[in-house]
């Protein structure tokens, strides 16, 4: 649990390099809700990438819960895929943060499950589960946390003991949430339609956001004794919203609380009154993702290593894991 709170320390770092005195002002609400509005199709194709971390056993069937032993198993996976850095830089910049380094293959996004699968009773499938949470604390100032549930189940079309060969289609479904918060050093002054102004105190600074995903796969496997190649594709439809919250003092300038309030509705800025304001944008969109990887098998224990591929996106995923399996 520490390990997986300092990585979430280190990505959200990145959001906090930097700033002087360009911090003080953002251009405009105009240009903020257009990033905003970019940062949230990124996370709508990166975040359901993310979200498949765990539950990618290598076998493609475990077997039945009422045979002998009874097939079934519970162990964990750590991992971390990427998403595209361009909208977060200029999402940031929006806030006068400075992000000094570009990364080539996109920023990490880490994620961790406790996971387990029963094998079904007559019908050859079996249902996964797996399940990780951060509770919302603090550290270097920051503010995080993390949920990530998820299950699945799958049907076995292929399953001989002739052929070294397993083929299962299955059904999915993922849920995460994640944020971090920050409070920023100076105040800001942010323009709208061109005439008015928002001053803004040293505000508590809140990024978030979410993603539900549904999703159909398919998976092969190939049991040779203690090692199992794997491989398997998943196509998702994913509900996903991205958004920000700041919470400070808030002074309009040459405009009436109530009309600006009425002005940013329509920009998509909401809940503005005189202690804070937040926007959120909802993206839906489609999903594909490829993965391939290798377990040894040594009794009763897997060890799994997975490489993972966002078709939407071009996003790269890692993932390790260890289980106790019948």
């Amino acid at each position: 649990m520490k390990k997986n709170k300092k990585i979430l320390c280190l990505i959200a770092v990145v959001f906090l390099l930097a700033a002087g005195p360009a911090f003080s002002e953002i251009p405009s609400f105009e240009d903020l809700q257009g990033t905003v509005s970019g940062f949230a199709e990124s996370l709508a194709q990166s975040l359901p990438f993310n979200s498949t971390i765990g539950l990618n056993w290598s076998d493609a069937y475990i077997g039945q819960l009422l045979g002998f032993p009874p097939r079934l198993g519970v162990g964990f996976s750590l991992g971390a895929t990427t998403m595209p850095i361009d909208s977060l830089t200029e999402l940031a910049g929006n806030f006068g943060f400075n992000i000094p380094f570009d990364l080539a293959i996109g920023l990490p996004l880490p994620a961790y499950t406790i996971e387990g699968r029963v094998g079904g009773i007559i019908l050859p499938f079996d249902v996964g589960f797996k399940f990780g949470y951060i509770p919302e604390f603090e550290m270097f100032g920051l503010g995080l946390n993390y949920r990530l549930i998820g299950f699945d189940i799958r049907y076995a079309l292929i399953n001989t003991k002739i052929l070294p060969i397993k083929l299962s289609v299955g059904l999915g479904y993922n849920n995460l949430e994640g944020g971090f918060s920050a409070t920023l050093p100076t105040g800001l002054d942010i323009s709208f339609d061109d005439l008015f102004s928002l001053s803004v105190s040293p505000p508590e600074f809140n990024l978030f956001w979410k993603t539900n995903v549904v999703e159909l796969k398919a998976h092969v496997s190939f049991p040779l004794f203690i090692v199992t190649p794997y491989a398997g594709a998943g196509f998702s439809w994913a509900w996903s919203s991205a958004g920000y919250k700041l919470a400070s003092e808030i002074t309009t300038n040459g405009i009436s609380l109530e009309d600006a309030r009425e002005i940013l509705e329509e920009l998509g800025v909401s809940n503005l009154d005189t202690d804070g304001f937040e926007s959120t944008v909802d993206v839906n969109g489609w999903n594909m993702r490829l993965y391939a990887g290798l377990s040894f098998n040594i009794t009763f224990i897997r060890l799994d290593f997975t490489l993972m591929y966002n078709v939407r996106d071009a996003g790269l995923g890692f993932t390790f894991g260890t289980r106790f399996q019948l």
